[in-house]
């Protein structure tokens, strides 16, 4: 049993298919399957199901290790790096695109000043799909929605978001100060989707104040719901941060009781902490 051979089945459950761990560990397909059987062949047990790659009980137990396993392995791999000075270092870190857009710019440019030798890789994911990213060790760091609860992972606050009425400057509701949920039954509204945290925030928030709002658009983007609103197809909830001068098309309107949206650090509890992260994690306080 060696870590080549359980990166291959580790991949081949992450993936779902043969053909998609083969590209990501970059082996041929036989050769992965070939990795596979002689698992089987050490262990005595069938592993995966192979029309559908799905675990048996034996492979799920030695998924749940094999796991962890490769995930200290690449740990420890990191750690000794990191006393190379005249190596390259990378820091790997997973957000939303709107972190990414909204948040992430200045921090970056002043880790890049800092670590100029430290390659940084921004991969834009949702909250649920960095926590898994990072659970299993391909990232080192996520910059998520909190909470995310979950035993393998650490997570520390950062800051809130505080979300307002997004409308079009020529809405009659720009010219209010402030609103309340029930003055909005009417409109048509421009809504995050359900499977973003922000989006489940505010849909529970609605239920809980007995809140129906009309959805006419359902999307994942913040830019895509603001050229929306901007063109006046309807209204929405967004973070206030995420409207800048140069939305000149946009207004904001104060709503009470509104939700706030907790953004937080997300990291592979027990993991090693190279310098790199340490420094980026000093920034983002």
């Amino acid at each position: 049993m060696t870590l080549d051979s359980l990166r291959c089945f580790c991949a081949v459950v992450d993936s779902g298919s043969f053909r998609a761990a083969a590209e990501r560990v970059h082996r041929s397909q036989p050769a992965v399957s070939q990795q596979i059987k002689a698992l089987e062949r050490e262990t005595g047990h069938v592993l995966l199901e192979r029309a559908t790659c799905k675990l048996t009980p034996s492979g799920a137990a030695l998924y749940t290790r094999a796991s962890r396993l490769l995930a200290d392995a690449d740990a420890l791999s990191r750690e000794l790096r990191d006393f190379d000075e005249s190596r390259v270092r990378e820091l790997r870190l997973g957000t939303s695109d709107t972190t990414a857009l909204y948040v992430l710019p200045p921090i970056v440019r002043q880790f890049a000043r800092a670590l100029p030798q430290t390659r940084l890789v921004i991969v834009n994911r949702p909250t649920e799909a960095v926590a898994d990213q990072v659970a299993r060790g391909d990232l080192d760091l996520g910059i998520v929605t909190l909470p995310v609860r979950r035993a393998e992972l650490e997570e520390q606050e950062l800051f809130k978001q505080n979300l307002a009425l997004v409308v079009p400057k020529q809405s009659p509701i720009a010219k209010r100060r402030s609103v309340i949920l029930a003055d909005l039954k009417d409109e048509s509204f421009l809504l995050l989707d359900e499977h973003t945290r922000t989006g489940m925030l505010l849909r529970e928030h609605f239920r809980e104040q007995g809140f129906d709002p009309q959805i006419v658009l359902d999307s994942g983007s913040f830019e895509v719901i603001k050229r929306y609103v901007a063109e006046g197809i309807g209204i929405s909830f967004l973070p206030r941060n995420v409207i800048s001068g140069s939305d000149r098309q946009l207004a904001l309107v104060n709503v009470s009781g509104l939700p706030q949206v907790t953004i937080g650090v997300i990291r592979r509890r027990g993991a090693y902490r190279t310098f790199a992260e340490k420094a980026f994690c000093d920034l983002l306080r």
